[in-house]
């Protein structure tokens, strides 16, 4: 049983006072077994603290980490896997199980990716073109056309669900960086779907979160006066709300 350190202190508290073990655990201020365990432990190393545990050893170093972080944002696509395999070949011995904590340490998250129409310019002018020549075809000129039996053709990509690792911000200064390189990302690519490939996050992570970055350009007394997001104690929706209830009409005009 693990007790608070309260509990640890009030007891070794007691001891000190000349209380005895039975004494103790009169009070009942916690089982028998853990008062006296908690006595024999502060007798043999002085100490209220729990020990910590060796525990399993890390099967990668910090810098093999950072390389696992590197191989997975150069493809955010790549399953654990693919991933696991690829870390084998840099020399490190680990299994896809030992690859997504990893990730997960380092703030990507795996999330079901968009699907978006791959339409190019000239698919879109093509388009327009046949329906503005057959649009006004009747049901009886569409009934002389021959079609082939239908069939998926897939030139690029895979079907069904596609899992994508993005990067997961865990405080205000990251969540406003974040935002900041995708505005850069964009005016080097001139494109947001690009940025948004670039900086491993989606549309409406970008829209939703937006406000923080305003609040702190427009009035960052105010954001400094609202405190520190902590992902541990407040979700990033709640505290976005925070900041767009702060976010008054004199301050938009700025």
């Amino acid at each position: 049983m693990v007790t608070c350190k309260e509990t640890r202190a009030a007891i070794i508290a007691l001891h000190k006072n000349g209380f005895t073990g039975k004494d103790i655990v009169a009070t009942k201020i916690a089982p028998k077994l853990t008062i006296y365990r908690i006595i024999k432990n502060f007798k043999g190393r002085g100490s209220i603290l729990v020990k910590k545990a060796s525990g399993r050893p890390r099967k990668s170093s910090k810098r093999q980490d950072r390389l696992l972080k590197r191989i997975q944002l150069r493809d955010r696509s790549a399953t654990s896997a693919e991933l696991a395999q690829e870390w084998q070949q840099a020399g490190v011995s680990a299994s896809a199980r030992t690859v997504r904590p990893r990730l997960l340490e380092d703030g990507l998250v795996s999330r079901k990716a968009a699907k978006k129409p791959l339409l190019s310019k000239k698919n879109i002018r093509d388009r327009l073109i046949f329906c503005k020549k057959y649009g006004e075809w009747t049901a009886e000129d569409w009934g002389k056309v021959i079609f082939s039996d239908e069939a998926s053709f897939r030139l690029f990509g895979a079907s069904g669900k596609r899992l994508v690792r993005r990067r997961k911000v865990r405080n205000t200064r990251a969540t406003i960086r974040r935002y900041l390189d995708t505005l850069e990302a964009f005016k080097k690519g001139k494109s947001m779907k690009a940025a948004f490939d670039a900086i491993g996050v989606d549309r409406n992570t970008i829209a939703q979160t937006a406000i923080v970055a305003e609040l702190h350009l427009a009035a960052p007394d105010v954001l400094k006066f609202m405190g520190q997001w902590n992902h541990k104690t407040e979700t990033l929706s709640t505290f976005t709300g925070r900041c767009r209830s702060a976010l008054t009409t004199e301050i938009k005009e700025k």
